[in-house]
Formats: structure tokens, sequence, C-alpha cells
């Protein structure tokens, strides 16, 4: 099955880039705390936006790594890979495009590249954006395929789609080809599912930027990475490079949204009471 159902409640947790390697310690210590947080605070779910391991497609130690430190987290999460974790798209690729033999070790260590879930009058789907406009185009149709069979499958509900590069970084309907936003087809296609006005948000990640914007009556929000910012403070760009996460309330009525800052993604420190026996 490549998609599961969760409890109707609203409280999504998105957080995207981490990085992982037993290598980087801050990168690691940014993830321990957002572990705890989400122990502390019980969110419905956690959606990972990709770019889970620190930089090589083809490391096994950090797909060992990056496995096991998502398998801490003790909410129900789901995953879509980013160009870190199978390889890029045109153009530009980095580290190469991505390939056959990355997708299956993607597979082994975390399982589906896809995944639907329908939460409180909305439909969650997070899709591969690292298949649109890439050269594996048997696979990029089976996704296709299969995300129509879902939108059929739930025909009344709201659409949040949760994908790793940002669907534009301007408007949806922009020509720009650019190594920083999915490609032309697939943004059209985006596009079209827009205006029809059932897609409602697009999360992703990519940037490293907390980063939002609305185009043809959709919401896009790029989340940041648990720590990519640069140690003098937060820099602007596209949008604002500081470290944290996304928080989404889903619910019948519509969506609200806010920055996490790294700040807050930290459990109560716990106190110890001695009591010295009588």
């Amino acid at each position: 099955m490549t998609h599961f159902s969760v409890r109707p409640a609203t409280r999504v947790i998105h957080t995207s880039d981490s990085h992982l390697s037993a290598d980087l310690p801050n990168r690691v210590d940014a993830w321990t705390n957002f572990v705890r947080f989400t122990e502390w605070t019980r969110p419905d779910l956690v959606l990972h936006t990709g770019d889970v391991i620190s930089n090589l497609p083809d490391s096994e130690e950090d797909y060992e790594f990056s496995a096991f430190q998502l398998r801490r987290l003790t909410v129900p999460w789901r995953v879509v890979p980013g160009n870190h974790d199978i390889g890029d798209t045109p153009p530009d690729p980095y580290h190469g495009v991505v390939t056959e033999e990355r997708l299956e070790r993607w597979h082994r260590h975390f399982g589906q590249d896809r995944w639907a879930s329908e939460v409180d009058g909305w439909l969650l789907v997070g899709l591969n954006s690292q298949l649109f406009d890439s050269p594996l185009a048997a696979k990029e149709q089976a996704q296709w395929d299969w995300f129509d069979e879902i939108l059929e499958e739930y025909p009344h509900l709201r659409l949040a789609l949760f994908i790793h590069k940002p669907p534009c970084l301007f408007s949806l309907d922009d020509d720009l080809y650019v190594n920083k936003a999915i490609g032309l087809r697939a943004r059209r296609r985006l596009l079209s599912l827009a205006q029809s006005g059932r897609l409602k948000l697009i999360a992703c990640g990519h940037l490293h930027e907390f980063m939002t914007l609305e185009s043809y009556g959709v919401l896009i929000v790029a989340a940041p990475g648990l720590a990519m910012a640069p140690e003098s403070g937060p820099t602007r760009g596209l949008g604002v490079r500081w470290d944290g996460a996304v928080e989404y309330r889903f619910s019948e009525n519509g969506l609200r949204f806010r920055m996490l800052q790294a700040s807050e993604l930290r459990a109560p420190v716990l106190a110890q009471l001695d009591i010295e026996p009588t």
C-alpha cells in the first residue's frame, strides 16, 4: 500500500533538509532537539520533505545513519526524497541525475517515495519531485498515474501537496527553469491543478529558507533546515534563512500555519527533585 490513514487530527509539523551525518554533530544535535520536541508536544504527523542525508546520494553510511535517526521519532511520520538523497534533475544536476539504483537505495532504507493521507477534510499527498522531468520517464509516469487515482478516490477533499523542490520561485505560470525549482512540464501540470481550485497548499524545502508566496490561489510554503542557517544569524534570499520548522493546523474550515524557530523546537527541561529519606 502506498497510502495510509491517521486519526482525524489537524496538527502537522513540516521539516526539511536535515542533511544528517554522523560526521556533523551540530545537525544531529538539532535533530535530537526536534525529536524531543515532537515527543513532548505530540503532533499528529511529522512530514519531512527531503534531503535527509548530508550530501552524497551514494553514501550508504549516511543512509544507514539517517534512517536510524528518522526511526527515533515516536509519532507518525512520512518522508519524500530530495536531490541529496536520490540525485537531481536538469538543469545543473548536483552530484548527477536521479537513477534507478539511487531510487532503490531510498526504498530499501526509507520505504515508499510517495504517500497519501486523509486528514480532517484534507488530502495530504507526498510526491517524489526528483522524478519530475527526470530521465526516469516511466517512473515519473507511474507516479502521475498513482496521483490521478488518489485524486479520483477522494474527489471532495482539499489538496495539500508535499514535495522537495519548490514548484516555482515567483508564480506557477512562470517559465524560469533553474535548479531551485521543479521542471516546466511538472509545473504546468500543477498549474492546471491549481486552476481547478482544488489544490490549496504546496509545501516544500530545498532552499534552506522559510519562504511563502501565493499563486493562483495556492499557498506555497518552503520549510527551512534545522541547522543550516549561518552562525552570524538569519540572512535574506528568496525567503529568510534561519533554522526551524513549520507547523500546520488543518481543519474543515481551512488551514493555519506558522514558522517555528529553532528556539521553539525544544522540550521543556525536566527538573529533578531529590527528597531526603526521613
